[in-house]
């Protein structure tokens, strides 16, 4: 401790004559190895557009423009998102609001080793490296959870609404595929061996909507023809006047036993449809059209009626299944897609698998009578029976799937600052103490609560999760499985959060990438899941930072993970292969020798990062601030991850006695106000 201590005097005293003019300071950071998160190829993100798109195509789609690589491990590509290459997603705000915000980098990274994939009661689903964190409420409250160290019974946080917003959204531009010929608001298929008729050219509106639905719900449609089959008139009278619109005919079929059919032949309708991103397909791979996803509402409201009256069913009072307002479909893409159209209006459902005579299909159920009653009022059914019976669920107050918060800790803690009983916090004391010992609290609950409590900080979370776009889903399974190829993540600046099609998850940053983006738009380097995976230093130079009147500018260098040994035998944890293990433990072992020689010979100040979970009395502390006291070098202690539980400001402050310690989430962005407060005063 007399080390330490005599250390911190020395560094005080240096600190105000090292750092005098105007010249450009080469600050480095250093502490533990990074920590990677990255989601499976195939994992689908939601567009502020309303549209979603590979986690794969995304990172395809920006390399195409070649972008700079900002990495400098064969293993890595970190791309910034140049002009022209543009991305925006809803991203959730620290109140549990959702933002449209802009992903300033794409990233790729070789993995071999195993992924989670979480699935949800809501029947949500997303694969995902160990290290990647989920928003979940805890006893602790709204924190960041990685996948594995979840456990069945987890909350995980969902969207329950989003409407993309009016910079990314707008009137669907129809482009009309090669395939066809335009001449005058017609555009015929230009064939080589007969002469197709041409379709009248049609405005995307919420009648082409109601049209586009018919066809996705109860059409085989396939190239040149489609043949709508459904037992109401009405509808297939829809179909027909839709069809004519084109000016095209049509055939009905009627056959004895069966359900009547209405087919048109024609190859430049079904091309002509592709205009409006509806294609052939198969019962198992139709999906909501683009020009839907990016619609209006009152256009996505047309589209989900007509789809629910050929697809849809609604539960009888007595039903013994539960009550419910059901879409089914063979096509699980389908269902996602109808969900993301519901969140437009509140409406979260739940995707069930279902098996009927050895064929399996999706459901998406509507289950409280809260979503019964927004349903009705922005959707609702033109078929007869549907409608009455939607009327006599939304009379009835089901409330399935309530969901239930472990907040109850944080809750009394706040009833106890606020000088409340049960009665006047709760609204009243009954099954409290229930909800204390099971420490569940159900959201209908909270939401009362929060028009009762006052807006005080100790109550911030109840009147956040009241107004908060987004419902809380319990986790039920977790399955380890193993993935050799690539895995894949954004960057959120500020927000650090996207949502998949199914879910929501959270993205990470280093303090070193959060310094150099919060004042650059820009990334020091990637991140990863393997330890001393970050084996060379990296540079992220001229980076200026302006607080309180004063101003100095740094050259960030992130450094690898400190430690006085890399055993090879640390990479065969993450099944990778011995010799390569060996070849990462000399990489790494020459990494920490050149951030040892950084530190001697070319950094004029050192930020030095301590897990606030993790004891700081360690021997590589103690060297590292043995060879900062010998070249006489300032040095701000950082406390990072102060949101986790285990989290201890103190034991850090006290292993520093005579500097001060300054606590910090470089992954929420916690304190990072005063952190750069301190590098602009002390470095300055």
């Amino acid at each position: 401790m007399g080390l330490l201590t005599s250390l911190r005097s020395s560094i005080s005293r240096a600190t105000s004559s090292l750092f005098e003019g105007d010249e450009t300071k080469r600050i480095g950071i250093y502490g533990p190895p990074n920590a990677g998160k990255c989601l499976a190829p195939d994992e689908e993100i939601l567009l502020a557009d309303g549209t979603y798109r590979r986690i794969e195509d995304m990172f395809e789609s920006v390399a195409a423009a070649d972008p700079t690589d900002v990495s400098d491990d064969p293993d890595e590509t970190w791309l910034e998102c140049e002009s022209g290459t543009e991305i925006r997603i809803p991203a959730l705000r620290s109140d549990l609001s959702v933002t449209a915000a802009p992903v300033s980098h794409v990233f790729r990274q070789q993995y071999d080793g195993p992924l989670y994939r979480i699935e949800t009661r809501l029947g949500r689903e997303v694969t995902v490296s160990p290290a990647h964190p989920f928003v979940s409420a805890t006893e602790n409250g709204i924190e960041n959870v990685p996948a594995e160290t979840l456990e069945e019974g987890d909350r995980l946080a969902l969207l329950s609404s989003f409407t993309p917003t009016p910079e990314t959204s707008g009137e669907w531009t129809t482009t009309v595929p090669e395939t066809l010929a335009t001449d005058g608001g017609t555009a015929v298929y230009k064939s080589t061996y007969h002469r197709p008729k041409p379709v009248h050219e049609q405005p995307f509106d919420a009648r082409m909507a109601r049209f586009l639905a018919l066809t996705i719900a109860e059409a085989q449609h396939e190239d040149g023809h489609i043949a709508f089959a459904n037992e109401s008139e009405r509808l297939r009278e829809e179909f027909r006047r839709g069809v004519e619109r084109f000016g095209v005919e049509t055939t009905t079929y009627e056959y004895d036993g069966k359900t009547p059919v209405v087919r048109v032949n024609s190859q430049s309708l079904t091309e002509y449809l592709k205009a409006f991103d509806c294609h052939p397909a198969g019962s198992h791979d139709k999906r909501v059209p683009e020009s839907v996803l990016t619609a209006d509402d009152e256009t996505v409201a047309e589209f989900l009626r007509v789809l629910y009256d050929c697809e849809g069913s609604v539960s009888p009072p007595d039903d013994e299944r539960g009550r419910y307002v059901r879409f089914s479909s063979a096509s699980r893409e389908l269902v996602v897609g109808v969900g993301i159209l519901l969140l437009r209006f509140g409406i979260v459902g739940n995707i069930r698998e279902r098996t009927h005579d050895g064929e399996e299909y999706y459901e998406l159920e509507i289950g409280r009578s809260d979503q019964h009653r927004m349903f009705r009022r922005h959707i609702g059914f033109d078929h007869p029976e549907k409608s009455t019976r939607l009327d006599g669920l939304c009379e009835i107050d089901s409330k399935a799937n309530v969901h239930t918060l472990p907040l109850m800790p944080l809750l009394e803690d706040a009833r106890d600052d606020l000088g409340m009983t049960q009665a006047e916090f709760y609204g009243d004391s009954k099954h409290v103490a229930r909800m204390r010992r099971r420490n569940r609290i159900t959201i209908d609950r909270l939401e009362s609560m929060a028009r009762r409590l006052p807006d005080e900080g100790v109550v911030d979370i109840v009147h956040d999760l009241d107004d908060a776009d987004v419902t809380w889903d319990e986790v039920v399974e977790i399955e380890e499985i193993e993935h050799e190829g690539y895995i894949y993540d954004l960057t959120v600046p500020e927000h650090h959060t996207f949502a998949t099609a199914d879910g929501l998850v959270v993205h990470n940053t280093t303090l070193a990438n959060r310094i150099a983006r919060d004042w650059t738009g820009d990334a020091v380097g990637p991140e990863s899941h393997v330890p001393h995976e970050t084996r060379r230093a990296r540079r992220k130079e001229n980076v200026e930072i302006k607080r309180n009147g004063k101003s100095v500018t740094i050259d960030v260098v992130d450094t690898p993970g400190v430690t006085t040994k890399v055993d090879y035998k640390e990479f065969l944890e993450h099944d990778i292969e011995k010799d390569d293990a060996v070849r990462r433990s000399r990489e790494a072992t020459e990494g920490v020798a050149e951030a040892m020689h950084w530190l001697r010979e070319d950094v004029d100040g050192v930020i030095y990062v301590l897990d606030a979970a993790e004891d700081p009395f360690t021997q590589v502390n103690t060297m590292l601030i043995g060879i900062i006291e010998s070249q006489n070098l300032p040095v701000l202690i950082f406390a990072n991850k102060i949101d986790l539980e285990d989290a201890n400001i103190q034991r850090v402050a006290n292993a520093f006695p005579q500097h001060e310690t300054i606590p910090l989430s470089a992954l929420e962005g916690d304190n990072m106000d005063e952190v750069y407060d301190k590098i602009a005063e002390y470095f300055g």
